[in-house]
């Protein structure tokens, strides 16, 4: 897709977040900031040059943290969390991996362990990913986490909720793994 908008000069808020892997309304975000610079349209409409998104696709780092980003994995399934921590802490990139098994040491792990992604389950005992999801986008400081939802019973209705809720994308287990990589921004490292 990348190669696609080599030879658009300008780029919509929605191709910059196809690329970004994030939200439109992230990506407009970004420009509201500062950290993505936009041109105005007459019409109002925000446009960005495509040497602008590809500098801050090699500088994005939702927290500023320097060395490797910074990975939550919360699930109730020790299954899936050691496959995840495995695939991570085993690729090409380096990561640090920290777990949770519920949502409410997710919010706990979410302030201590200060994560630049949070890959999130949706059906927990307690409290539901969408609610973690909320919170975690809710809370001061927390906001840029990305957060990557996922699911066995991925709907179109529980994948509105979940982006509704702040989730930047969301995944159907089982995890496609180079899809996850694609999400999470590992490929551009």
């Amino acid at each position: 897709m990348i190669d696609e908008l080599k030879n658009k000069p300008y780029l919509t808020p929605f191709e910059v977040a196809q690329w970004m892997m994030v939200s439109p309304v992230t990506v407009r975000g970004w420009a509201q900031k500062g950290l993505l610079q936009a041109e105005v349209t007459p019409g109002g409409h925000r446009r960005f040059r495509y040497e602008e998104v590809a500098r801050f696709a090699r500088q994005w780092n939702p927290l500023g943290h320097k060395g490797p980003p910074r990975v939550l994995i919360v699930d109730d399934d020790r299954a899936v969390i050691g496959f995840l921590k495995e695939l991570l802490e085993g690729g090409k990139h380096p990561v640090v991996v920290e777990t949770a098994s519920d949502g409410f040491e997710a919010g706990r792990k979410a302030h201590t362990f200060s994560p630049d992604i949070v890959l999130l389950d949706l059906m927990m005992p307690g409290i539901k990913g969408d609610e973690v999801c909320r919170q975690i986008k809710q809370k001061p400081g927390l906001a840029p986490v990305r957060v990557i939802a996922m699911s066995g019973y991925l709907s179109a209705e529980n994948e509105a909720q979940l982006l509704a809720a702040g989730a930047d994308a969301c995944l159907s287990k089982p995890i496609d793994t180079a899809r996850l990589y694609k999400v999470m921004g590992l490929e551009r490292l």
